[in-house]
């Protein structure tokens, strides 16, 4: 007696059924389904008796999806470019650097980095900064 994944097919989509009896129902199903709700080519009633599910979980569907669609729009957001100003005063101090390092001044810090230093840690790095961590 293995554990077998059985499926069945509604509206077009393929859903796994696992041997306990739990359905997976994929994220392009999901999708869909809000997407028919949306646009009123269907109902909840022909979702629940089409499907056997609850009312309750076809309105989870539609939360997934809006979760899901937030997600990727944060992920957007996060990837930006922060502007490095570059102004001609002299330092109240002498600075020693050589070539082969990158130098970042704060309002409060000063790092040096190898030259070497990787891109995507150096924006961390600005980021953390201007405070923007």
């Amino acid at each position: 007696m293995g554990l077998e994944t059985r499926s069945f097919d509604v509206y077009g989509f393929k859903i796994e059924v696992h041997a306990g009896g739990r359905r997976v129902w994929p994220p392009s199903f999901k999708r869909f389904i809000k997407r028919e709700l949306d646009d009123g080519r269907l109902t909840i009633g022909d979702i629940m008796r089409t499907c056997n599910v609850s009312q309750s979980l076809v309105y989870k569907w539609g939360a997934d999806v809006r979760r899901a669609s937030s997600r990727q729009t944060t992920v957007r957001e996060e990837r930006i470019f922060s502007e490095v100003v570059f102004e001609e005063t002299k330092p109240t101090e002498p600075v020693n650097t050589t070539d082969n390092q990158i130098l970042l001044r704060g309002r409060e810090i000063e790092i040096s980095l190898p030259l070497a230093y990787p891109v995507d840690d150096l924006v961390t790095v600005i980021l953390a900064l201007e405070g923007r961590t």
